[in-house]
């Protein structure tokens, strides 16, 4: 657990209580817990955070559906992204 003080004294805290990855359904979930602790006792939340990713023909389908085009896309590396790299970087623009 990490933990901080607060402005006000109380002691904030947070900690990852467990990690989910589906890969046919694309998706990385992990469950947070917030804690807040004060002399007069302690609130605690539990959060599930659901990250998704897509491929890059799904994002671009995505975007489109939004109005908005790719103008470039670029790979971890910042060049131009080759054909079935991933951790892809887009830079978007309204149609």
């Amino acid at each position: 657990m990490r933990e901080t003080r607060a402005a006000d004294g109380a002691v904030l805290g947070v900690s990852v209580l467990a990690q989910e990855r589906d890969e046919a359904a694309r998706t990385h979930t992990s469950v947070w817990r917030y804690e807040r602790r004060t002399g007069a006792g302690r609130t605690v939340e539990d959060r599930a955070w659901v990250v998704h990713w897509y491929t890059r023909a799904g994002f671009e389908e995505l975007a489109g559906a939004a109005g908005l085009g790719a103008v470039s896309v670029s790979g971890p590396d910042g060049g131009p992204a080759g054909p079935g790299e991933g951790d892809l970087r887009f830079r978007l623009r309204a149609r």
